[in-house]
């Protein structure tokens, strides 16, 4: 069945929105590599400039899932992952890789699923495979890792070769499309809790529905502003507020959080922007796991780290709140729990 070829035109001349069932086959076809590369660009850009809808979302995202390597494990815990989209304004250090190697820590259990940099100057998988990690992990050693040490890495283009056609297109066209957003979301493990950035406040609500349809049972789906009010950070921030879409169940909740919900006080922005260099990402996540808070630096990047930290702890039912998520991420610190966790996950991912 040819779905993009039957609908391409109705969305372009009335806008119309797809079922989720369309938008599964239209990832079908788009997977399956018979449409020419000029019609698959036409279909993601007529998508982008209609406005994707939540049904649409979820319909691609579960295509893409039910295409990817499988990952058969169900913890009688939450499985969490912890991810920013990419494409937000502010470029920070690896955020959530820090606050997911410091969750896990605390014994949240951890699949987090990335790839290499794109929008950033130094992705997930990046600071993961620098610090020793091995990020190419099969199905078996990815449940190992999560049963020995609460956390593995999975990286997309490993688990998602189906898509790699549809990838290559995504490069070549160099603008934001749907895949810019569903990427982050389709982890192939059974998540069942999501702390999860965004590059627009405008789709923290979008998501968290998506998420829901895709059984996300807690999670906070974000995005975080400048001190000037501004939409800045796919992360929570703390230089300024942050849009939520707290999901709990069949609910979904939207506020806006700061960092005195979390015992904290603001940053500064200068304080957490991203370095040129990948020694000096890489010394940033380093010095917070050893406790380094010789500098105002320091100690704006170990906040920062703290509060989405907390949050994963939050979405995973390990505290009652985002304050008492704060308190076990810097016991753990302290303790060197974090920086011991950082070595059973070099260790457990090379086993």
């Amino acid at each position: 069945m040819k779905m993009i070829r039957d609908v391409l035109e109705d969305i372009l001349d009335n806008k119309r929105d797809l079922t989720r069932e369309e938008a599964y086959e239209c990832m079908n076809d788009l997977i399956s590599g018979e449409y020419p590369d000029t019609v698959v660009s036409s279909f993601l850009i007529a998508l982008r400039m209609k406005g994707e809808t939540i049904e649409e979302i979820t319909g691609l995202v579960q295509s893409m899932k039910d295409h990817a390597v499988q990952i058969d494990y169900t913890p009688n815990d939450f499985l969490a992952e912890s991810c920013g989209t990419g494409g937000d304004t502010l470029k920070t250090f690896n955020v959530s890789t820090t606050a997911s190697i410091i969750a896990s820590a605390c014994g949240a259990k951890i699949s987090k699923h990335g790839n290499r940099s794109v929008s950033s100057k130094f992705g997930g998988a990046d600071a993961l495979e620098a610090l020793g990690v091995n990020i190419e992990l099969t199905p078996e050693q990815v449940v190992n890792s999560i049963e020995k040490c609460n956390f593995a890495f999975i990286f997309a283009p490993k688990y998602h070769a189906a898509t790699k056609n549809v990838m290559m297109i995504r490069k070549q066209l160099n603008t934001r499309t749907v895949f810019n957003l569903i990427g982050p979301i389709t982890c192939p493990s059974n998540i069942t809790a999501r702390m999860t950035g965004v590059y627009n406040p405008d789709l923290v609500e979008t998501v968290a529905e998506v998420a829901k349809n895709l059984n996300v049972k807690r999670g906070m789906i974000v995005h975080g502003f400048d001190e000037n009010g501004n939409p800045a950070m796919d992360e929570i921030s703390n230089i300024g507020k942050t849009k939520v879409a707290f999901i709990n169940g069949n609910e979904i909740t939207v506020k806006y959080i700061s960092p005195e919900d979390f015992g904290l006080e603001y940053s500064k922005a200068e304080d957490i922007t991203a370095p040129d260099s990948a020694e000096e990402h890489l010394q940033i996540i380093k010095n917070i796991l050893n406790n380094v808070t010789e500098t105002k630096k320091d100690i704006a990047r170990m906040n920062l780290a703290l509060i989405n930290a907390a949050s994963i702890l939050y979405v995973t039912d390990k505290v009652d709140s985002l304050k008492e998520g704060v308190v076990m991420a810097r016991e753990a610190i302290e303790s060197g729990l974090a920086l011991e966790q950082l070595n059973n996950i070099v260790k457990y991912s090379n086993t």
